[in-house]
């Protein structure tokens, strides 16, 4: 028994459901980034910590980093630069995705 059938349309179902965890992850990240702008708990003078929060999304998934040189000593002293709103990104993509 030979059963003919249209495939023609899975390539698209696909391609939209990348685009659904794409577009969720790019939220997240601008979130992420927003909140820690909101909420880092230090004097940011320059608002050079503060303005270099940012995050990518690729295949692999979010990334979130701060391009200032100094933001992982600033964050080794205790302060929160990006790390807090980094694990809350994590656990809302936790929460969305599994």
């Amino acid at each position: 028994m030979v059963i003919d059938s249209d495939f023609s349309d899975v390539d698209e179902f696909f391609d939209e459901g990348e685009w659904e965890v794409e577009k969720a992850m790019i939220d997240v990240g601008d979130a992420a980034v927003k909140d820690a702008e909101e909420s880092g708990n230090y004097q940011d003078h320059t608002l050079t910590l503060r303005t270099s929060n940012g995050y990518d999304v690729d295949k692999d998934g979010l990334t979130l980093e701060n391009t200032a040189d100094y933001a992982s000593y600033v964050e080794a002293k205790g302060f929160d630069v990006l790390s807090g709103s980094a694990l809350r990104a994590e656990k809302k993509l936790k929460e969305l995705f599994e």
